[in-house]
């Protein structure tokens, strides 16, 4: 398991940074290479980085500084990628687009990453790796009878109920 280190805001902006500048996007919602980034410590969550700090405190920060627009697209590659990837990096897409939708619905978010294209692709490879998501006991998915496909109907349930959305 990879010791992810606590990072204040400002390095966690300079660390957004560094993955945009070197096209490491993916890696960087993953928490892989030098990219994972501590979550609250009081809070146990067994994630392989802090996806709520990522976006709100990464992505949406380093894009209301530099109105960089290909900030919105290299994001939306990064996820689609992640979509056509693993059954784990199917996961983290969910994670970060969950998380996405629910700043945009609450008009806290500075742009839109998620469209149709992406909801589409993602309920397409949620499915696509049903089976592999419910033998999966990593990270949410440690204690539950499903594994990881638990965690995410519990999540979409919630959104459902929440927002009137869900991916599945």
């Amino acid at each position: 398991m990879d010791i992810k280190k606590h990072v204040s805001n400002e390095e966690l902006l300079a660390l957004t940074k560094k993955a945009f500048d070197n096209d490491e996007v993916a890696e960087f919602l993953c928490g892989e290479k030098d990219y994972g980034v501590h979550g609250n410590p009081d809070i146990s969550a067994d994630i392989p980085t802090d996806f709520g700090r990522i976006v709100e405190d990464g992505i949406y920060k380093l894009y209301v500084h530099t109105k960089d627009q290909l900030i919105i697209l290299k994001t939306k590659s990064a996820l689609l990628q992640l979509i056509g990837g693993t059954p784990v990096n199917v996961w983290i897409a969910f994670m970060i687009v969950r998380r996405q939708l629910s700043k945009y619905d609450e008009n806290r978010a500075p742009f839109n990453m998620v469209d149709d294209d992406v909801l589409l692709s993602l309920r397409k490879s949620l499915y696509a790796n049903e089976v592999e998501l419910r033998e999966c006991k990593l990270y949410m998915g440690a204690n539950c009878e499903n594994g990881l496909w638990q965690d995410i109907n519990r999540i979409d349930q919630n959104y459902k109920e929440d927002m009137g959305i869900s991916v599945l």
